[in-house]
């Protein structure tokens, strides 16, 4: 009994301080990549993701930071999702993130992305601005903004359907298609999305803050390859 007591504490421990990594996830018959440190939703570990964290590694997260080369074969990954990570990143370097994760995603493939759009009321009405009215900090997404610089970890651009559909355009992904988003005229456009794919928390589906009237709240984005 001790013996068998022993085992389990064992396995358990190794469960605990196990540390995912590249060459274990490349071992897997499916394998879905998740941008950022996965959140608690039945989703995720019932389809198995894979953290990638600038932060830290456990058992299903990988310590990686997304703007650098993933040591991973080409057409080797299933899944890719990027949520409401890729505004904290500079704008200049996404094309470099977006190829990389194309090179890494299997033919016909998806990367899902999406990031807080700027023309929603809930992120509008919460900025500060410049004397043009030109969103220079959002206090809400985190970090600090001096000097008209920003940091620690604050958004760095502030996204809306144009400067999205323009990194995409620039990428090697040769289907694109988009969800949820405000068009140049601040009309809210909802199409369907299919949520087994990916979940996404920042939707009139998901948040009450939009529900009523019903309205896009983050840029919904599928790129395929």
């Amino acid at each position: 009994m001790e013996l068998t007591w022993r085992k389990r504490l064992w396995k358990l421990g190794d469960t605990l301080f196990h540390k995912m990594t590249f060459a274990e996830a490349a071992t897997f018959n499916v394998l879905r990549l998740y941008a950022g440190d996965i959140p608690a939703v039945p989703l995720y570990e019932n389809q198995g993701f894979i953290g990638l964290s600038i932060k830290q590694a456990d058992w299903n997260t990988i310590k990686h930071d997304i703007t650098r080369p993933y040591p991973l074969k080409d057409n080797s990954v299933d899944f890719y999702q990027a949520e409401d990570v890729l505004e904290h990143i500079p704008y200049e370097a996404l094309p470099a993130v977006l190829a990389e994760v194309y090179r890494i995603l299997k033919p016909g493939a998806r990367m899902r992305i999406s990031v807080p759009d700027y023309r929603c009321d809930v992120y509008a009405n919460r900025c500060q601005r410049d004397s043009a009215g030109n969103i220079v900090f959002d206090p809400d997404g985190g970090g600090w903004y001096r000097d008209g610089k920003l940091g620690g970890g604050a958004h760095l651009w502030f996204p809306l359907w144009e400067n999205v559909k323009a990194l995409t355009d620039q990428s090697p992904f040769t289907k694109v298609e988009f969800y949820h988003y405000y068009d140049e005229n601040g009309n809210s456009v909802t199409r369907p999305i299919d949520y087994t794919l990916g979940y996404v928390d920042r939707t009139p589906d998901h948040d009450k803050r939009v529900q009523d009237p019903y309205r896009a709240l983050s840029i919904v984005v599928d790129l395929i390859k």
